[in-house]
């Protein structure tokens, strides 16, 4: 005759059961309230966000796009979301592919200014790739596309969701020079947000030390000067001016914010003024959002 489980002990085995199922649906609803509470207090900040933009920086010559660190949008406003020529915006990732085809090692290269074909006439002497980062080099980033197998970059390119530049295009083009490699602004925001996400990979963690560097003293360093030392991550990019009518340029600047761990990113583009110049208002925009001096969190947070 086969044993009988006793009656407590199938009692407290439906209680531990009946436990865990009550626990496991706690947990659910803990989950979806917290979800809840996160949606609601993003669409806040979203909306508390584009109204401060829109009455502080309502120039129409600006045009600027405003991500949280998954990439969603919080605030934008840009004319046209069509391609765009982002000029040295296009750097980094050049420099991702040809570390990927060269084992991580890079060169150093002198730059010699106007005879390198650099933006800065007197040269910025020898560079490393943070250095070039930094000062957004022409001649470093030109030494680096001679260097490439263009079918391994539009797949690198293809990683990062950016198109890439047109097949054939000139060398120049590979280094945001002319109007051969466009993307779209989400696409290249998003891009951005990968970088800082692999910075604890060789080639990426260089890229965003270069990237501290220009907010700090290089060309971005517009950002700092209105954020405080070390408070963002920046690079920037001079192009081809793309209104009607045409400007000198456009000036490009991305900055993640705060540097450590960017909570944030800002996508601006400034018509008629250089790089460099769109970096302070980028800045600007953002300290009028709530970052600042302290390098708080910027929704209050210390």
């Amino acid at each position: 005759m086969g044993s009988l489980t006793p009656e407590p002990c199938r009692l407290a085995a439906g209680a531990r059961a009946a436990a865990k199922t009550a626990l496991a649906t706690a947990l659910l609803l803990l989950t979806a309230c917290l979800a809840h509470s996160q949606a609601v207090h993003e669409t806040q900040y979203s909306q508390a966000a584009k109204a401060v933009l829109e009455r502080n920086f309502a120039d129409r010559n600006i045009s600027y796009l405003l991500m949280d660190a998954s990439g969603n949008v919080l605030a934008e406003r840009w004319p046209l979301q069509r391609a765009i020529s982002p000029g040295s915006l296009v750097k980094p990732f050049l420099a991702i592919a040809y570390g990927e085809q060269h084992g991580g090692q890079f060169p150093k290269v002198r730059c010699l200014g106007s005879s390198t074909r650099c933006w800065l006439p007197a040269g910025h002497g020898p560079l490393d790739l943070e250095e070039a980062i930094t000062q957004s080099c022409n001649t470093y980033f030109l030494a680096l596309a001679a260097g490439l197998d263009r079918e391994r970059l539009a797949q690198t390119m293809a990683r990062y969701g950016l198109a890439g530049p047109t097949p054939g295009a000139a060398v120049e083009s590979l280094v945001g020079l002319g109007d051969a490699w466009k993307e779209t602004p989400g696409a290249l925001a998003r891009a951005y947000l990968a970088i800082a996400k692999e910075q604890h990979s060789l080639v990426q963690g260089r890229i965003v030390k270069g990237m501290m560097d220009s907010a700090a003293r290089g060309t971005a360093r517009g950002v700092d000067d209105v954020l405080g030392q070390d408070a963002a991550l920046a690079k920037t990019g001079t192009a081809h001016c793309s209104h009607v009518p045409r400007g000198a340029a456009d000036g490009f600047t991305v900055v993640l914010y705060p540097a450590v761990q960017p909570r944030l990113l800002l996508l601006v583009r400034v018509h008629g003024v250089t790089g460099a110049q769109s970096a302070r208002v980028a800045g600007a925009m953002l300290r009028s959002l709530g970052a600042g001096q302290s390098h708080g969190d910027i929704n209050g947070e210390r």
